[in-house]
């Protein structure tokens, strides 16, 4: 195996690794360091693999990124759709649900408005 790709093994191990124990100990700052930390070495560790000219994806996978995308929001949404019909009839007989009922909403609508900007963003520059 590459050396390389064992690089990119260790920073998901470490990074599960570190979760876990924040996770586990109640740490909220640490997990949140963990998972910023994670996010800058990923972005570092790609920067270095395009600039040695490793091959991360083609146009085939870009492609297959972009569907995959696109089905996992259409779930997404429709998953947040059944959640508020069910909850909104839940909550009549059970009103500590209300909570979860604008929860649902709330996640709904961030969607909608992302996915309204995103397009109206990528028309422009595309």
């Amino acid at each position: 195996m590459d050396g390389w790709k064992v690089t990119g093994y260790a920073i998901v191990v470490i990074s599960a690794i570190l979760l876990g124990l924040a996770i586990r100990n109640g740490n909220m700052e640490f997990a949140l360091g963990v998972l910023a930390g994670t996010m800058a070495a990923s972005f570092f560790y790609s920067g270095w693999l395009k600039r040695r000219g490793e091959v991360i994806s083609d146009e085939r996978t870009v492609r297959i990124e972009e569907i995959a995308s696109r089905r996992t929001l259409q779930v997404l949404v429709l998953v947040l759709a059944f959640s508020v019909v069910v909850l909104s009839i839940l909550t009549e007989s059970r009103p500590y649900l209300r909570s979860a009922y604008y929860l649902a909403i709330g996640l709904m609508v961030l969607v909608a408005v992302l996915k309204l900007g995103l397009r109206h963003y990528y028309e422009r520059v595309m």
